[in-house]
Protein backbone atom coordinates (compact mmCIF):
# COMPACT_ATOMS: atom_id res chain seq x y z
CA UNK A 1 0.00 0.00 0.00
CA UNK A 2 0.97 3.70 -0.62
CA UNK A 3 2.61 5.51 1.96
CA UNK A 4 0.02 8.87 3.09
CA UNK A 5 2.28 11.88 3.14
CA UNK A 6 -0.04 14.31 2.34
CA UNK A 7 -0.60 17.25 4.34
CA UNK A 8 -3.20 19.89 3.45
CA UNK A 9 -3.24 23.53 4.60
CA UNK A 10 -6.39 25.49 5.45
CA UNK A 11 -5.82 28.84 6.41
CA UNK A 12 -7.94 31.53 4.55
CA UNK A 13 -6.85 35.26 5.20
CA UNK A 14 -7.92 38.54 4.59
CA UNK A 15 -4.83 40.05 5.14
CA UNK A 16 -0.91 38.88 5.76
CA UNK A 17 -1.39 39.09 9.64
CA UNK A 18 1.37 36.71 11.26
CA UNK A 19 -0.29 33.71 10.98
CA UNK A 20 -0.08 33.93 7.68
CA UNK A 21 4.24 33.55 7.51
CA UNK A 22 3.74 31.25 10.72
CA UNK A 23 1.99 28.92 8.23
CA UNK A 24 4.65 29.59 5.70
CA UNK A 25 7.11 29.11 7.33
CA UNK A 26 5.97 25.69 9.12
CA UNK A 27 5.62 24.31 6.10
CA UNK A 28 8.83 25.62 4.39
CA UNK A 29 10.90 23.88 7.64
CA UNK A 30 8.75 21.00 7.54
CA UNK A 31 10.01 20.45 3.49
CA UNK A 32 13.73 21.85 4.87
CA UNK A 33 14.17 19.73 8.20
CA UNK A 34 12.17 16.78 7.10
CA UNK A 35 15.33 13.96 6.34
CA UNK A 36 13.06 10.55 7.26
CA UNK A 37 10.26 11.25 5.76
CA UNK A 38 9.22 13.95 2.55
CA UNK A 39 5.76 15.24 3.05
CA UNK A 40 3.81 16.23 -0.29
CA UNK A 41 2.41 19.67 0.90
CA UNK A 42 -0.53 21.20 -0.50
CA UNK A 43 -2.14 24.81 0.25
CA UNK A 44 -5.74 25.32 -0.38
CA UNK A 45 -6.53 28.58 -2.12
CA UNK A 46 -9.93 29.20 -1.12
CA UNK A 47 -10.37 32.22 -3.31
CA UNK A 48 -6.87 33.05 -4.53
CA UNK A 49 -5.32 34.58 -1.80
CA UNK A 50 -2.35 32.38 -1.81
CA UNK A 51 -1.79 33.20 -5.04
CA UNK A 52 0.41 36.22 -2.81
CA UNK A 53 3.01 33.48 -1.82
CA UNK A 54 2.50 30.73 -4.83
CA UNK A 55 5.58 31.21 -6.19
CA UNK A 56 7.89 31.19 -3.28
CA UNK A 57 5.61 27.86 -2.22
CA UNK A 58 5.50 26.46 -5.62
CA UNK A 59 9.62 26.91 -5.86
CA UNK A 60 9.14 24.53 -2.47
CA UNK A 61 7.75 21.88 -4.77
CA UNK A 62 4.36 22.56 -2.90
CA UNK A 63 0.59 22.14 -4.27
CA UNK A 64 -2.44 24.25 -4.42
CA UNK A 65 -5.96 23.35 -4.91
CA UNK A 66 -7.80 26.76 -6.26
CA UNK A 67 -11.23 26.81 -5.43
CA UNK A 68 -12.74 29.59 -6.93
CA UNK A 69 -10.79 33.17 -7.82
CA UNK A 70 -12.20 36.41 -7.74
CA UNK A 71 -10.22 39.75 -8.84
CA UNK A 72 -13.02 41.77 -6.93
CA UNK A 73 -13.41 39.85 -4.00
CA UNK A 74 -9.53 39.25 -3.68
CA UNK A 75 -9.19 43.22 -3.37
CA UNK A 76 -12.20 43.85 -1.82
CA UNK A 77 -11.59 45.91 2.17
CA UNK A 78 -12.37 43.49 4.91
CA UNK A 79 -11.75 46.19 7.38
CA UNK A 80 -14.49 46.45 10.42
CA UNK A 81 -17.10 43.70 12.15
CA UNK A 82 -19.72 43.77 9.34
CA UNK A 83 -17.51 43.34 6.40
CA UNK A 84 -15.21 40.58 8.13
CA UNK A 85 -17.89 38.69 9.29
CA UNK A 86 -19.26 38.49 5.52
CA UNK A 87 -16.27 37.84 4.35
CA UNK A 88 -16.35 34.57 6.69
CA UNK A 89 -19.57 33.70 5.24
CA UNK A 90 -18.56 33.76 1.69
CA UNK A 91 -15.69 31.48 2.52
CA UNK A 92 -17.63 29.06 3.88
CA UNK A 93 -20.56 28.82 1.87
CA UNK A 94 -18.19 28.45 -1.91
CA UNK A 95 -15.88 26.52 -0.26
CA UNK A 96 -18.10 23.89 1.40
CA UNK A 97 -18.57 21.24 -1.21
CA UNK A 98 -15.21 21.77 -2.69
CA UNK A 99 -13.60 20.95 0.62
CA UNK A 100 -15.77 17.97 0.99
CA UNK A 101 -14.85 16.51 -2.44
CA UNK A 102 -10.95 17.42 -2.17
CA UNK A 103 -10.99 15.80 1.26
CA UNK A 104 -12.82 12.59 -0.09
CA UNK A 105 -10.47 12.47 -2.87
CA UNK A 106 -7.42 12.94 -1.91
CA UNK A 107 -7.62 11.50 1.36
CA UNK A 108 -4.46 13.53 2.84
CA UNK A 109 -3.07 12.03 6.17
CA UNK A 110 -3.33 15.63 7.67
CA UNK A 111 -5.41 18.69 7.67
CA UNK A 112 -3.89 21.78 9.24
CA UNK A 113 -6.38 24.61 10.39
CA UNK A 114 -5.52 28.17 11.12
CA UNK A 115 -7.68 30.55 10.21
CA UNK A 116 -11.52 30.12 9.85
CA UNK A 117 -11.68 27.16 11.23
CA UNK A 118 -15.62 26.68 11.74
CA UNK A 119 -16.22 25.43 7.80
CA UNK A 120 -13.24 22.31 8.52
CA UNK A 121 -15.01 21.58 11.73
CA UNK A 122 -18.53 21.70 10.78
CA UNK A 123 -17.36 19.21 8.27
CA UNK A 124 -15.31 16.89 10.38
CA UNK A 125 -18.11 17.00 12.56
CA UNK A 126 -20.87 15.77 9.27
CA UNK A 127 -18.83 13.63 7.53
CA UNK A 128 -16.13 11.34 8.31
CA UNK A 129 -12.65 11.40 6.78
CA UNK A 130 -9.59 9.23 6.50
CA UNK A 131 -8.13 12.54 7.58
CA UNK A 132 -6.20 13.59 11.43
CA UNK A 133 -7.42 17.31 11.67
CA UNK A 134 -4.95 19.16 13.71
CA UNK A 135 -6.36 22.90 14.93
CA UNK A 136 -4.20 26.03 15.59
CA UNK A 137 -5.45 28.15 18.55
CA UNK A 138 -3.33 31.13 18.18
CA UNK A 139 -5.21 33.11 20.82
CA UNK A 140 -7.78 32.80 23.59
CA UNK A 141 -11.01 31.91 22.05
CA UNK A 142 -13.70 34.50 22.69
CA UNK A 143 -17.24 31.16 23.08
CA UNK A 144 -20.75 31.65 23.79
CA UNK A 145 -23.04 28.88 25.01
CA UNK A 146 -23.45 27.94 21.44
CA UNK A 147 -20.04 28.14 20.47
CA UNK A 148 -18.82 26.12 23.20
CA UNK A 149 -21.15 23.47 23.06
CA UNK A 150 -20.16 22.80 19.25
CA UNK A 151 -16.88 22.44 20.07
CA UNK A 152 -17.37 19.95 22.63
CA UNK A 153 -19.52 17.94 19.98
CA UNK A 154 -16.75 18.11 17.32
CA UNK A 155 -13.59 17.57 19.91
CA UNK A 156 -13.85 13.75 19.51
CA UNK A 157 -13.27 14.82 15.85
CA UNK A 158 -9.72 16.55 16.18
CA UNK A 159 -6.43 14.75 16.14
CA UNK A 160 -4.39 17.67 18.10
CA UNK A 161 -4.86 21.07 19.36
CA UNK A 162 -1.64 23.86 18.64
CA UNK A 163 -0.96 26.73 21.01
CA UNK A 164 1.54 28.60 21.24
CA UNK A 165 1.95 29.34 24.85
CA UNK A 166 1.76 27.40 28.39
CA UNK A 167 -1.28 30.48 29.40
CA UNK A 168 -3.10 29.03 26.40
CA UNK A 169 -2.89 25.57 27.14
CA UNK A 170 -3.80 25.98 30.95
CA UNK A 171 -7.17 28.21 29.50
CA UNK A 172 -8.01 25.34 26.90
CA UNK A 173 -7.88 23.26 29.51
CA UNK A 174 -9.95 24.86 32.33
CA UNK A 175 -12.80 25.17 29.41
CA UNK A 176 -12.68 21.03 29.80
CA UNK A 177 -14.26 20.96 25.69
CA UNK A 178 -10.66 19.02 24.44
CA UNK A 179 -8.38 16.37 26.04
CA UNK A 180 -5.68 17.28 27.71
CA UNK A 181 -3.53 14.40 25.83
CA UNK A 182 -4.73 16.39 22.74
CA UNK A 183 -3.27 19.95 23.37
CA UNK A 184 0.04 20.83 22.66
CA UNK A 185 2.68 24.28 23.27
CA UNK A 186 4.55 24.74 20.15
CA UNK A 187 5.85 28.03 19.84
CA UNK A 188 5.33 29.64 16.48
CA UNK A 189 7.89 29.29 13.65
CA UNK A 190 8.95 32.92 12.83
CA UNK A 191 12.60 33.61 13.73
CA UNK A 192 15.37 33.17 10.78
CA UNK A 193 18.58 34.36 12.54
CA UNK A 194 20.21 34.83 8.84
CA UNK A 195 17.13 36.38 7.36
CA UNK A 196 16.45 38.94 10.67
CA UNK A 197 20.62 39.76 10.36
CA UNK A 198 19.95 40.58 6.82
CA UNK A 199 17.09 42.73 7.16
CA UNK A 200 18.05 44.95 9.98
CA UNK A 201 20.55 46.64 7.91
CA UNK A 202 18.60 47.79 5.31
CA UNK A 203 18.38 51.78 4.60
CA UNK A 204 15.34 53.43 6.13
CA UNK A 205 13.75 55.73 4.05
CA UNK A 206 11.96 58.18 6.66
CA UNK A 207 14.36 60.54 8.26
CA UNK A 208 12.02 61.00 11.30
CA UNK A 209 14.82 58.64 13.29
CA UNK A 210 17.47 61.42 13.07
CA UNK A 211 18.47 63.28 16.53
CA UNK A 212 15.48 62.04 18.69
CA UNK A 213 14.64 58.71 20.60
CA UNK A 214 11.75 56.14 18.91
CA UNK A 215 9.34 54.52 20.61
CA UNK A 216 8.02 51.71 18.00
CA UNK A 217 4.82 49.71 18.63
CA UNK A 218 3.75 47.60 15.55
CA UNK A 219 0.17 45.62 14.71
CA UNK A 220 -2.74 46.20 12.99
CA UNK A 221 -4.94 49.18 13.47
CA UNK A 222 -7.30 47.48 15.44
CA UNK A 223 -9.39 47.36 18.64
CA UNK A 224 -7.21 44.46 19.46
CA UNK A 225 -3.70 46.84 19.20
CA UNK A 226 -5.85 48.91 21.63
CA UNK A 227 -3.25 52.01 19.89
CA UNK A 228 -5.59 54.53 21.93
CA UNK A 229 -4.17 54.07 25.45
CA UNK A 230 -0.72 54.44 23.82
CA UNK A 231 -1.07 57.37 21.95
CA UNK A 232 -3.26 59.13 24.90
CA UNK A 233 -0.37 57.69 27.56
CA UNK A 234 2.17 58.96 24.82
CA UNK A 235 1.25 62.55 25.64
CA UNK A 236 2.07 62.60 28.90
CA UNK A 237 5.21 60.39 28.31
CA UNK A 238 5.97 63.18 25.48
CA UNK A 239 5.84 65.97 28.68
CA UNK A 240 8.54 64.11 30.66
CA UNK A 241 10.77 63.42 27.76
CA UNK A 242 10.64 65.92 25.02
CA UNK A 243 13.16 64.05 22.61
CA UNK A 244 10.82 60.94 22.51
CA UNK A 245 9.03 60.59 19.47
CA UNK A 246 5.96 57.39 18.67
CA UNK A 247 6.20 55.51 15.95
CA UNK A 248 3.74 52.96 14.81
CA UNK A 249 3.59 50.78 12.10
CA UNK A 250 0.62 49.04 10.48
CA UNK A 251 -2.44 49.36 8.67
CA UNK A 252 -6.10 48.87 9.75
CA UNK A 253 -10.02 49.96 10.35
CA UNK A 254 -9.21 52.22 13.05
CA UNK A 255 -6.38 54.58 11.20
CA UNK A 256 -8.61 57.06 10.49
CA UNK A 257 -9.91 57.86 14.43
CA UNK A 258 -6.04 57.34 15.11
CA UNK A 259 -4.99 60.26 13.40
CA UNK A 260 -8.03 62.10 14.66
CA UNK A 261 -6.78 61.24 18.26
CA UNK A 262 -3.19 62.64 17.42
CA UNK A 263 -4.35 65.54 15.87
CA UNK A 264 -6.36 66.30 18.70
CA UNK A 265 -3.73 66.26 21.26
CA UNK A 266 -1.65 68.31 19.07
CA UNK A 267 1.05 65.44 18.84
CA UNK A 268 1.02 65.45 14.99
CA UNK A 269 5.15 66.31 15.03
CA UNK A 270 5.83 63.59 17.61
CA UNK A 271 3.52 60.54 16.38
CA UNK A 272 3.51 59.08 12.70
CA UNK A 273 1.76 56.10 11.58
CA UNK A 274 3.78 54.19 8.74
CA UNK A 275 1.51 52.08 6.51
CA UNK A 276 2.27 47.84 6.62
CA UNK A 277 6.02 47.30 6.16
CA UNK A 278 7.15 44.10 4.82
CA UNK A 279 10.08 44.57 6.70
CA UNK A 280 10.03 45.81 9.95
CA UNK A 281 13.45 44.78 11.39
CA UNK A 282 15.00 47.69 10.14
CA UNK A 283 12.77 49.88 11.80
CA UNK A 284 13.31 48.16 15.12
CA UNK A 285 16.56 47.64 15.15
CA UNK A 286 16.76 51.92 14.69
CA UNK A 287 14.03 51.85 17.23
CA UNK A 288 14.44 52.66 21.58
CA UNK A 289 12.01 50.92 23.09
CA UNK A 290 9.55 48.58 21.97
CA UNK A 291 5.89 49.17 23.42
CA UNK A 292 2.32 46.98 22.63
CA UNK A 293 -1.01 47.79 24.65
CA UNK A 294 -2.83 45.38 22.76
CA UNK A 295 -6.26 44.18 24.74
CA UNK A 296 -5.00 39.99 23.90
CA UNK A 297 -2.18 38.52 21.90
CA UNK A 298 -1.38 35.23 21.03
CA UNK A 299 2.59 35.13 20.61
CA UNK A 300 2.88 38.58 20.32
CA UNK A 301 5.56 38.30 17.45
CA UNK A 302 6.78 41.73 17.06
CA UNK A 303 7.57 41.04 20.98
CA UNK A 304 9.51 38.34 19.35
CA UNK A 305 11.18 40.56 17.08
CA UNK A 306 11.87 43.35 19.16
CA UNK A 307 13.97 40.86 21.79
CA UNK A 308 15.55 38.94 19.47
CA UNK A 309 17.22 42.61 18.41
CA UNK A 310 18.28 43.73 21.97
CA UNK A 311 15.45 46.30 22.20
CA UNK A 312 14.01 46.82 25.64
CA UNK A 313 9.87 45.91 25.67
CA UNK A 314 7.09 47.33 27.72
CA UNK A 315 3.81 45.04 27.03
CA UNK A 316 0.67 44.87 28.41
CA UNK A 317 -0.04 41.57 30.67
CA UNK A 318 -2.99 40.52 28.56
CA UNK A 319 -3.29 37.40 27.60
CA UNK A 320 -2.06 34.86 26.28
CA UNK A 321 1.78 33.87 26.46
CA UNK A 322 3.57 37.44 27.96
CA UNK A 323 3.93 36.74 30.71
CA UNK A 324 5.32 33.60 30.43
CA UNK A 325 8.17 35.17 28.22
CA UNK A 326 8.70 38.10 29.83
CA UNK A 327 8.52 37.00 33.61
CA UNK A 328 8.42 38.84 36.53
CA UNK A 329 10.11 41.49 34.68
CA UNK A 330 12.78 39.48 33.62
CA UNK A 331 12.99 39.71 30.12
CA UNK A 332 11.39 43.62 29.84
CA UNK A 333 8.39 44.81 31.43
CA UNK A 334 4.81 44.15 32.29
CA UNK A 335 2.26 46.46 32.98
CA UNK A 336 -1.56 46.53 33.95
CA UNK A 337 -3.70 46.09 31.03
CA UNK A 338 -5.71 49.95 30.30
CA UNK A 339 -3.99 50.93 33.65
CA UNK A 340 -2.00 54.11 32.67
CA UNK A 341 -0.99 55.02 35.95
CA UNK A 342 1.20 51.21 35.81
CA UNK A 343 1.95 51.63 32.01
CA UNK A 344 3.84 55.14 32.79
CA UNK A 345 5.31 53.84 35.92
CA UNK A 346 6.47 50.58 34.20
CA UNK A 347 8.09 53.12 31.38
CA UNK A 348 10.12 55.42 33.66
CA UNK A 349 11.44 52.10 35.13
CA UNK A 350 12.35 50.84 31.55
CA UNK A 351 13.60 54.68 30.66
CA UNK A 352 15.71 54.80 33.71
CA UNK A 353 16.44 51.09 34.43
CA UNK A 354 20.65 50.65 35.23
CA UNK A 355 22.69 50.14 32.55
CA UNK A 356 23.55 46.80 33.89
CA UNK A 357 20.36 45.41 35.34
CA UNK A 358 18.51 46.39 31.74
CA UNK A 359 21.24 44.11 29.33
CA UNK A 360 20.48 41.08 31.49
CA UNK A 361 17.11 41.62 30.63
CA UNK A 362 18.21 41.81 27.15
CA UNK A 363 20.14 38.90 27.21
CA UNK A 364 17.52 36.73 28.90
CA UNK A 365 15.27 38.11 26.19
CA UNK A 366 17.18 37.20 23.41
CA UNK A 367 18.04 33.94 24.74
CA UNK A 368 14.40 32.92 25.22
CA UNK A 369 13.32 34.55 21.96
CA UNK A 370 15.53 31.59 20.18
CA UNK A 371 12.05 29.32 20.80
CA UNK A 372 10.40 30.83 18.18
CA UNK A 373 13.42 29.39 15.55
CA UNK A 374 11.97 27.60 12.15
CA UNK A 375 14.22 24.86 13.84
CA UNK A 376 12.65 24.50 16.54
CA UNK A 377 9.24 24.49 15.55
CA UNK A 378 10.23 21.70 13.82
CA UNK A 379 11.44 19.87 16.23
CA UNK A 380 8.68 20.25 18.66
CA UNK A 381 6.35 19.17 15.59
CA UNK A 382 8.17 15.99 15.11
CA UNK A 383 8.27 15.21 18.75
CA UNK A 384 4.94 16.18 19.62
CA UNK A 385 2.83 16.11 16.48
CA UNK A 386 4.52 14.14 13.37
CA UNK A 387 6.34 11.62 15.49
CA UNK A 388 7.17 9.34 12.72
CA UNK A 389 9.37 11.80 10.69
Amino acid sequence: MEENNKIFIWSPFASKIGTVKNVVNFTSGLAKYSKKKQFNISFINSFGEWNFFKKELKDKKFNFYDFFYSNRFLNWKKDGFIKSRLFYIIIFLFSFFPLIRLLKNEKPQYLFCYLITSLPLTLFFLFKFKTKLVLSIAGQPRLNFLRKFFWKMISKKVSHIICPSDELKKNLIKLNIFNEEKIFVIQDPHLSIKKVNILKSEIIKEDYYKSNKIIISIGRLTKQKNFTFLINNFSEIHKRYSNFKLIIIGDGEEKEMLLRLIKKLDLEEHVKIFEYKENIYNYLNSSNYYVSTSEWEGSSLAMIDAAVLGIPILCSDCPTGRKEFIGDDERGYLYLQNNSKDFLFKFDNMVNEEAELLYRKLVKAKKASRKFTHFNHFLNFRKNILKEI
